[in-house]
């Protein structure tokens, strides 16, 4: 397989205001819980522990979505966490995509989201 995409490096090195930390972590959240829920998903992952993770992640999600205010201005300026992340899973779903969703494709995810 050609190499799959790569979190953010500067979203590692980034010092965020609290809420701006958590927004992100939410995104993250949403993102992986969208594509571990996808039907593709089924066939290569045991469902009693894929339907553990997603409940995990839809807890989490639901947490940091009651006690975040409005992410509408947490994030201002040129270095925007949140379009990094959006790129990052755009390409995750891409490099999926590129592979058929094949069973190493989604070995790949696993290890990337761990």
């Amino acid at each position: 397989l050609q190499e799959p995409p790569f979190f953010p490096d500067t979203l590692l090195h980034s010092n965020l205001h609290p809420h701006q930390a958590a927004a992100t972590a939410l995104r993250i959240l949403q993102h992986l819980f969208h594509t571990l829920s996808s039907n593709s998903s089924r066939q290569h992952w045991p469902s009693q522990p894929r339907s553990l993770l997603l409940n995990k992640l839809q807890h989490h999600i639901h947490h940091l979505e009651q006690c975040l205010p409005d992410n509408a201005g947490l994030f201002k300026g040129p270095r925007n966490p949140l379009l990094a992340i959006n790129k990052y899973f755009r390409d995750i779903h891409l490099f999926l995509h590129a592979h058929n969703h094949s069973a190493c494709a989604w070995d790949h995810v696993r290890l990337e989201a761990r």
